[in-house]
């Protein structure tokens, strides 16, 4: 007689469904884009990498993925060395350098990092300049008049990324005044937004970023609604990220949604942008002209009735 059926064993593969995802974290030295949404994360990390990748192809070409091979052929050659090798610290040390080495040269030109921030998403760039690319691409949505995203509202460059105090950030942001507004006086605006900080005081930062900005040059001058420059300071939690952003304020805060919608009147050749203060002031005017006009039709027709009475008398 054969013995009873082997009972199945159950959850065979449970292990694979709680495996750690593997995270990357924005870290101090990151440089990239800092990207906005509404509930969509995921959605707008699509979009980021679609419409950065669409204009990094544009300006520096495709990207080559030689390196990734070149990183397979690493592994391969350490793993045979450590198969050869009879020192278990020396092929530990030779798997570590490997490891090292791979991650060196995985690296993508662009890569999505947790902020730890809702509807505030970080993608970390291998390229020079963020902040040229970025004006490049606000100005083609403007021109164009094409919008191009619908989760990613405001896409805003990041050179550095710094910790979170007084002392850091003061520092950070003298480097870029140094690269800025160190030649040519011009018109500059300091714009300041924190998420999950209550540690810095906005009043008191900002003060120092404006003697920072005006040491570099006298003939600096602030203009809040359409400065040429405007220092971006984005503080969230315990790292800030900073960059210089030309026309800021005309390019509707750098909101990708709001320039594709409402940009029909840009020509591409100026750098403001028609305001809804502009409109507004038409409308008051032509208000004011057409109360005028009544007010003068009134006049007219009092100077008729008395007329018309004297004659009458």
């Amino acid at each position: 007689m054969s013995g009873p059926p082997a009972k199945k064993q159950r959850f065979q593969n449970k292990k694979k469904f709680y495996q750690p995802s593997k995270k990357q974290y924005l870290e101090v030295g990151h440089k990239g884009f800092l990207a906005t949404c509404n509930f969509n994360e995921k959605d707008c990390v699509r979009e980021c990498y679609n419409i950065l990748n669409q204009y990094a192809d544009e300006l520096y070409g495709e990207e080559s993925f030689e390196e990734l091979k070149a990183n397979d052929q690493v592994q391969e050659d350490a793993k045979s060395e450590q198969a050869e090798s009879d020192d278990i610290a020396d092929a530990l040390q030779k798997q570590i350098d490997a490891t090292q080495q791979k991650a060196k040269q995985t690296k993508r030109r662009f890569q999505v990092v947790d902020t730890g921030a809702t509807n505030c998403v970080f993608i970390k760039t291998t390229l020079a300049d963020p902040t040229a690319m970025t004006k490049h691409i606000v100005k083609d949505i403007a021109e164009t008049k094409k919008q191009k995203t619908r989760y990613l509202l405001r896409l805003l460059p990041v050179e550095i990324v710094c910790k979170a105090n007084n002392k850091d950030i003061v520092d950070s942001a003298g480097q870029l005044c140094d690269k800025y507004f160190l030649n040519e006086p011009t018109t500059f605006s300091i714009v300041f937004n924190k998420r999950f900080n209550n540690d810095i005081s906005r009043d008191t930062l900002i003060k120092e970023l404006a003697d920072i900005i005006h040491a570099k040059n006298v003939k600096h001058k602030v203009d809040l609604k359409y400065a040429k420059k405007s220092l971006i300071v984005e503080v969230i939690k315990g790292l800030c990220c900073l960059a210089v952003a030309e026309d800021y304020m005309g390019m509707k805060k750098y909101n990708l949604v709001e320039l594709g919608r409402h940009i029909a009147d840009y020509d591409g050749k100026s750098d403001k942008l028609p305001s809804k203060e502009s409109n507004e002031d038409k409308k008051e005017v032509e208000e004011k002209s057409g109360s005028d006009s009544k007010v003068d039709n009134i006049k007219e027709s009092c100077d008729e009735t008395k007329d018309e009475s004297e004659n009458k008398n």
